[in-house]
């Protein structure tokens, strides 16, 4: 067992969870701290192989000694846990989108896509594009695409449901950067959550490759928690999957030019 660094914390998380001796003693931990002998005792391992095991759980953040000094106790820490935890939540989605919710008030999706950074603004900024992936469910229509050109100015969405009914949102720019950030206010006609939101795209593109991180920022935690309780997720992972096959259409058309 070599003595790695890893710099990113969930990669150290995902790498000491890869080993079933460690993952058995963080089971053990979770009913209570343990002393190392406590933890060996159920393994046919030796101490000093156990010991090389709480190292990689402590480098990693996992687990952390006790302040017990003729023991010396390990404990479990949650919030590496957590983290990719959340993780992993996102990827209850279709596609690749994964959620968070770093603070209590905001939601943050984030997607891959290979496509320049470029393309990926075009889509949220052209309504002829906006009309072609986020039109809501499948039957349904952007039916009103009033979009922004620079901070300040005002826009409208209105979709067509497959029944015929309709649903509104207006709101304002507060940035327009090309092409890598839009940030703009939103407020729904029939209101779903109270109050306002701020949503913000930022794009960020290495080796052809684009990441766009959403994030959504509500003025309480209720409104948050109300919009989870919702199938918000596996709706923007339907539209963002649209806008893949959208922007995957654009690549084989150039490359056939």
């Amino acid at each position: 067992m070599k003595n790695v660094t890893i710099a990113d914390p969930l990669d150290a998380t995902f790498a000491a969870l890869a080993d079933g001796t460690r993952r058995a003693i963080l089971r053990r931990l979770a009913a209570g701290d343990a002393s190392v002998n406590e933890i060996a005792e159920p393994f046919k391992l030796s101490q000093p192989t156990i010991s090389r095991h709480l190292k990689v759980l402590e480098r990693a953040g996992l687990i952390a000694r006790g302040h017990d000094a003729q023991r010396r106790p390990r404990h479990l820490l949650l919030p590496p846990l957590q983290e990719a935890t959340d993780w992993l939540r996102g990827y209850r989605n279709p596609g690749t989108l994964q959620l968070t919710t770093p603070g209590e008030r905001e939601i943050v999706l984030k997607r891959l896509f290979a496509a320049p950074r470029r393309w990926v603004f075009d889509a949220f900024t052209k309504p002829e594009l906006l009309k072609r992936w986020l039109f809501g469910v499948p039957g349904a229509s952007l039916v009103v695409c009033r979009l922004p050109l620079k901070t300040g100015e005002p826009l409208r969405y209105v979709w067509r449901n497959p029944d015929g009914s309709e649903i509104g949102m207006s709101g304002v720019c507060l940035e327009f950067r090309r092409p890598d950030r839009l940030v703009a206010t939103e407020k729904w006609d029939k209101p779903w959550y109270p109050g306002k939101a701020v949503g913000a795209i930022a794009l960020l593109e290495k080796d052809g490759v684009t990441e766009l991180t959403q994030t959504l920022r509500y003025e309480s935690a209720q409104a948050r928690e109300m919009v989870l309780s919702t199938q918000i997720e596996h709706a923007i992972a339907m539209g963002y999957d649209r806008l893949a096959q959208l922007l995957e259409s654009r690549k084989a058309r150039k490359k056939t030019r």
